[in-house]
């Protein structure tokens, strides 16, 4: 029963991005190929790609004529007849997760591309068609009781792959409706999509905003994803221009994107009422089989312990001598001295250096992965390219991986980060497909980031600790540069920390609370979106950050907020990945305790969906259905903030 990805992995590819990086306006042909990635690896040209479209346009009705064959009066052979539905299957499903990357990844790079813009929209059409032509299979198999269909797999070898599918498949039996409701369903596939497609259109290419002047004089064009970039520079000028400049235009367009988020809530609201859930979180939840405690858990006990997130931010308002701390000051650096870029071969080199408590074996793939002339990483910004950083893949072939650097003047500490971030992404997706079997090889969202977050904890937790032990051992005025390299350090954990955690409970809060205004028929206006985002600005951010009007509306600038209740794996996953990383260096030192920890991490990365994502992350080591792993989290959030407190306190 193998169904195809393409829609919602592309979109979730060039929506949904993990981390936002400046895109900066450069020429495609003036970057390297050798920095570019080889879609040429899933198709030669166009015309192979249109034969694997043409090929699944025509297999949909083969597929649709197994209708009746495996219960009913007319199925007279069920099992053959699901053994060969089930292979036809699989080979329409492998072409959709080729056809599908091939165009969403050259779409990716240049989205003003109006031929590619055309080639998504025609799969996209082509995917709805799948789920209407087999809107019929579910509710046809929930015809047969469980127990003959479990008889049937145990029989049979061939069907054996898709036995955790059929079970959760009986699990959610009282949410799949008849036959004719889930053609209706389908059918409205290419509506309720309409929300994030306008969305991604309006901010990706029809916004503008603008020039300002930076700390030389010198024009600049301000663009959505280079606030990552502008908001560290040391001129507070520039900082506050750049984020007017930038908010000022959501903030005049708030009443439509309040219009679109509203309909992309009631688009919640209507399939949760449609497959009869109690509330739009349980649905989104149950889908994935996670206990919607896990998500009140996270809300309830980080709003319960923000206080570690206000002394940091006591402490950037006295560091850095503001009678004002506003919002363009929240990322500014703390440390004195010129920013540090890297090649990416430097950056490679971090990345893997400080993944080795993995293993040789692990840091050779990974070491492949970022290869930039292996054809999986597309390295720096170039005009018209979707801003951001994401992984994806094309099955059977590899992992591709996107981001934005700057071209001339290199990566940052943040985007080294970023880098092992993502191929975190592209090592769970290419151990998860050569392990497991093609129903069971995709995973979770709530497992996939804490497989991404793990390799990056892993990597700030060992640059870090180069830092201290510098800092220790210098001499001198040594001892000067060696503190501020510390501070500077200490600060990216913090600051990833915040970002990954406090920030994304933050926004997991504010969609649970906006998901309820249109479960309970509330106005959704600018107005009310703005009050309950200012508000948990405030109450998570406390007194010392000082946030006017135009912060209000920064919920219209959260593309995850169209995948509805995504953006809280991000904090569960940093909070699963503190934990695992630590257990994986301390075997790394010899801890015996901790022995098998990188073993059981990896043997994470190859367990695809083979159990639910909750018992997946027991086998790692980290139990999400209760508070601990939050509490132990903070807890070394609390150190962090409480050394540098001390490293940045005034000597008399």
């Amino acid at each position: 029963m193998p169904r195809p990805r393409y829609a919602c992995v592309c979109l979730l590819a060039l929506l949904l991005l993990a981390s936002a990086l400046p895109a900066l306006a450069v020429e495609r042909s003036a970057i390297s190929d050798d920095y570019k990635w080889k879609t040429e690896h899933i198709y030669a040209d166009v015309a192979a790609w249109q034969a694997d479209v043409d090929a699944i346009a025509a297999g949909l009705d083969r597929l649709a004529a197994f209708k009746g064959s495996f219960a009913g009066d007319k199925a007279t052979n069920p099992v053959q007849s699901l053994i060969e539905f089930n292979h036809l299957a699989l080979e329409i499903g492998v072409k959709f997760e080729r056809v599908g990357p091939y165009v969403g990844y050259n779409y990716a790079v240049d989205m003003s591309n109006t031929d590619w813009m055309g080639r998504q929209q025609m799969l996209a059409n082509l995917g709805v068609q799948y789920n209407q032509k087999l809107a019929w299979v579910e509710p046809e198999l929930l015809q047969i009781p469980k127990e003959t269909l479990m008889k049937w797999v145990n029989a049979n070898p061939e069907l054996e792959p898709y036995r955790k599918q059929y079970q959760d498949m009986y699990l959610l039996q009282e949410h799949t409706l008849s036959e004719k409701e889930e053609e209706i369903l389908a059918l409205s596939g290419n509506i309720t999509n309409t929300a994030a497609d306008v969305f991604g259109k309006m901010t990706n290419v029809d916004m503008t905003f603008g020039w300002i002047l930076d700390e030389n004089g010198d024009s600049v064009q301000v663009t959505d994803e280079g606030w990552t970039s502008w908001r560290t520079n040391k001129d507070r000028r520039v900082r506050e221009d750049y984020f007017t400049a930038v908010w000022d235009q959501y903030k005049a367009y708030e009443n439509t994107f309040a219009a679109l988020m509203a309909g992309n809530l009631k688009k919640d609201v209507y399939l949760t009422r449609a497959r009869k859930y109690d509330n739009t979180l349980q649905r989104a939840l149950s889908s994935s089989f996670i206990p919607v405690e896990v998500y009140t858990n996270l809300v309830t006990t980080t709003r319960a312990n923000v206080a570690p997130l206000h002394k940091y931010n006591a402490i950037r308002k006295r560091v850095l001598g503001f009678d004002h701390y506003r919002h363009w000051d929240y990322y500014v650096s703390l440390a004195e001295g010129a920013e540090v870029r890297y090649t990416w071969p430097q950056a490679v080199a971090m990345v893997t250096d400080a993944l080795k408590p993995m293993g040789s074996a692990f840091v050779a793939d990974v070491s492949t992965a970022l290869d930039a002339k292996n054809g999986w990483v597309d390295v720096f910004a170039n005009d018209n390219k979707r801003g951001g950083a994401f992984s994806g893949s094309a099955y059977g072939v590899h992992s591709f991986m996107l981001f934005n650097f700057d071209y001339d003047k290199g990566l940052t500490v943040q985007d080294v980060t970023t880098v092992a971030h993502e191929v975190g992404h592209s090592m769970h997706t290419w151990y998860s497909e050569k392990t497991q079997p093609y129903p069971n090889k995709d995973y979770a969202i709530f497992n996939a980031e804490v497989a991404s977050t793990t390799l990056e904890t892993l990597l700030s937790m060992k640059l870090l600790d180069d830092a201290r032990a510098a800092y220790k051992k210098a001499k001198g005025k040594e001892k000067d540069a060696a503190k501020q390299d510390l501070i500077a350090l200490l600060q990216e954990n913090i600051d990833g920390a915040r970002g990954s955690f406090f920030r994304q409970t933050k926004f997991a809060t504010w969609e649970w609370e906006a998901h309820k205004l249109a479960e309970e028929g509330k106005p959704m206006t600018a107005a009310s979106f703005n009050k309950l985002y200012g508000d948990l600005v405030r109450e998570f951010h406390g007194p010392a950050l000082e946030y006017g009007e135009l912060t209000n509306v920064s919920w219209a600038t959260v593309p995850h907020f169209y995948r509805g209740y995504y953006v809280y794996s991000y904090a569960t996953s940093h909070a699963a990945a503190v934990a695992i990383a630590n257990d994986i260096r301390a075997e790394a030192a010899g801890k015996s305790s901790k022995k098998g920890s990188a073993e059981r991490f990896i043997n994470y990365l190859k367990s695809g969906s083979s159990k639910h994502p909750v018992e997946l992350l027991k086998d790692a080591g980290v139990d999400m259905t209760n508070p601990a792993p939050i509490l132990s989290f903070i807890v070394s959030f609390t150190e962090m903030v409480n050394e540098l407190d001390k490293l940045t306190a005034k000597t008399k």
